[in-house]
């Protein structure tokens, strides 16, 4: 486990260096951090849905950003950790609540795009960001439910480890000095691949009454929205004759 952690520790780094070496010179880089509320849409393959519980969890990310004299715009890679998901409410048989199932799937994401910063604040500078995301599922908890039933709960056999989609937002930033400043940024981020995607299959055993059932397909996609704060700090190149 600590291997597999170490290696994508050094997968982050590799591939933020790549990223700013095509910056240029000059660079901004620094780290970011924050709550997302994570949603799920279970359809069943014949036009109805399933609309679960949020799931809420942390993320961080490193990133990199072009350097703009100017202030108005650069282009950006970060690269992190996410959680996505969904939960769903469970009662016993007498109808009483009984707590949360979470369904989780642990993202290492990869997000390129550009930011527009705007004008009009003089302290705060309003920007706003749209970007492309490639996702890897790295690990699930969805073994922690294999014990009730096989299939009948979701199946780490029906994981798309590669899943991919858009991210939209903005924020405000304030450069504390010439070298470093802080920020606050809001996004949305919906998938465009199935982070799940299960056919339908017979004869299953329900665990609670041991009849067996029939389920239907299973496509899931992810939407979530983050909340972030982030310090990012100037590597400036100055060439004297």
């Amino acid at each position: 486990m600590q291997n597999n952690f170490l290696k994508h520790i050094i997968l982050i780094f590799g591939l933020l260096n790549i990223a700013q070496s095509g910056f240029g010179q000059s660079y901004w880089f620094g780290l970011k951090g924050g709550v997302g509320a994570n949603f799920q849409n279970w359809g069943d393959g014949s036009g109805s849905s399933i609309n679960r519980d949020p799931l809420f969890s942390l993320n961080g990310d490193l990133f990199v950003e072009s350097y703009d004299p100017n202030k108005k715009g650069a282009l950006y890679a970060s690269l992190g950790f996410h959680t996505r998901g969904s939960s769903a409410r469970y009662f016993s048989l007498n109808n009483n609540f009984q707590g949360l199932q979470k369904y989780k799937f642990n993202n290492i994401v990869l997000d390129l795009g550009a930011k527009k910063s705007l004008g009009g604040i003089k302290d705060f500078i309003p920007f706003f960001i749209l970007g492309i995301r490639g996702e890897y599922t790295i690990s699930t908890n969805l073994d922690n439910y294999s014990d009730y039933g096989i299939y009948f709960y979701p199946h780490n056999d029906f994981v798309n480890h590669f899943v991919y989609g858009i991210t939209m937002g903005g924020g405000f930033e304030t450069q504390l000095s010439e070298f470093y400043g802080a920020f606050c940024e809001f996004s949305i981020l919906p998938d465009m691949a199935y982070q799940y995607d299960q056919p339908p299959i017979q004869n299953v055993t329900e665990p609670y009454t041991g009849n067996t059932v029939n389920l239907a397909a299973r496509r899931v996609r992810n939407i979530t929205l983050e909340l972030k704060v982030g310090l990012k700090f100037l590597r400036k190149v100055e060439y004297i004759d």
